[in-house]
């Protein structure tokens, strides 16, 4: 009994948190911009393999619901295998399915390495053989980022990011091989290198920042809630000026019982009451309608509703006649 009411527990806290990451706004981290000017090895990779270290720790913070951003390929990937008839039809991943972002997160690193003396960063090429360098030197990381809004490429939130760290150094000559290289959590001469240190630093800065930022709801979340908003006051407009609509009287089948043309379908109940208007017509001398008057003759209430019509009690002396008029007011 206490392992299954530890099981409910655990099902109701996943649940809670899956409801929780449901409300939080998206956020995907570009890969990183290198700037060529003062760093001239600077490859793809590099950028991959940081924004992934960032992606890894922003998923910590709660404030984000993190999208995969640096594998899109792979994920379009799976896809084009389902439409190619290589993934079962009920086991196919289907366009349309992706969340969209609220927000893009944009890094430009400006200092990666040493400054000026005798760190082997060379031979970061796609197809090299390369080698790992170890040797003391002080490095350098640097990272001027953005929060834009995609909706409407608004810059919510900028900062700069800066660490510092003397010790290994680090030779980039590893043979890239696909995403991030070999610039991450999951290398360890990388890590435990003065580059390393200093880019965790940096990463730390960034995260630290953005863990106390109040996000507020995107655009694109703004733009869906003014649109449900908007549509939500359209039915209700719609409604209102259908239970505004007159009704009526179809029959009298007997006395105090009437039957009159409006229903549910116009917004009616059982139990609602209508007011009745006797018709007057008011004819020229020659006998033909020219206008006709409406005369409050009472109050009815609607005991049984079907969808264009319901059967009404009328209590007053009045002898009800076909085509007499109800409204809702």
């Amino acid at each position: 009994m206490k392992s299954v009411r530890l099981f409910l527990t655990l099902c109701a806290s996943l649940c809670l948190l899956r409801a929780q990451d449901d409300n939080l706004p998206t956020l995907f981290v570009a890969p990183f911009d290198g700037d060529r000017s003062e760093i001239s090895y600077w490859q793809p990779a590099l950028g991959e393999g940081l924004a992934e270290m960032l992606i890894t720790e922003l998923s910590k913070t709660g404030k984000f619901q993190m999208l995969e951003s640096t594998a899109i390929e792979s994920l379009k990937d799976e896809i084009r295998m389902g439409e190619d008839g290589w993934v079962a039809k009920d086991e196919r991943v289907e366009k349309g399915g992706w969340a969209g972002a609220d927000y893009m997160f944009r890094g430009k690193v400006t200092r990666f390495g040493a400054k000026s003396t005798g760190v082997d960063l060379g031979g970061f090429v796609p197809g090299s053989l390369g080698g790992l360098g170890l040797k003391k030197n002080k490095s350098d990381v640097r990272i001027d980022w953005r929060i834009v809004d995609v909706a409407n490429r608004k810059i919510f939130k900028t900062g700069q990011a800066v660490g510092s760290e003397t010790g290994l150094g680090f030779k980039i000559g590893v043979a890239v091989t696909g995403h991030g290289g070999n610039i991450g959590f999951d290398n360890k001469e990388f890590m435990e290198s003065a580059l390393g240190k200093a880019t965790v630093k940096a990463l730390n800065q960034i995260v630290s920042e953005m863990s106390r930022l109040t996000v507020r709801p995107g655009a694109r979340q703004a733009q869906k809630i003014n649109a449900a908003a908007a549509a939500q006051e359209s039915v209700t407009a719609a409604a209102q000026a259908l239970r505004q609509t007159p009704g009526k009287v179809l029959a009298v089948p007997a006395k105090g019982v009437l039957i009159v043309s409006l229903g549910s379908q116009h917004g009616f109940k059982a139990g609602d009451k209508l007011k009745l208007y006797e018709t007057v017509d008011l004819k020229d001398d020659k006998g033909a309608v020219v206008f006709t008057e409406e005369k409050l003759v009472g109050e009815i209430t609607l005991d049984a509703v079907q969808e264009d019509r319901s059967k009404a009690a009328f209590t007053g002396s009045a002898d009800v006649k076909t085509g007499w008029v109800v409204k809702a007011n």
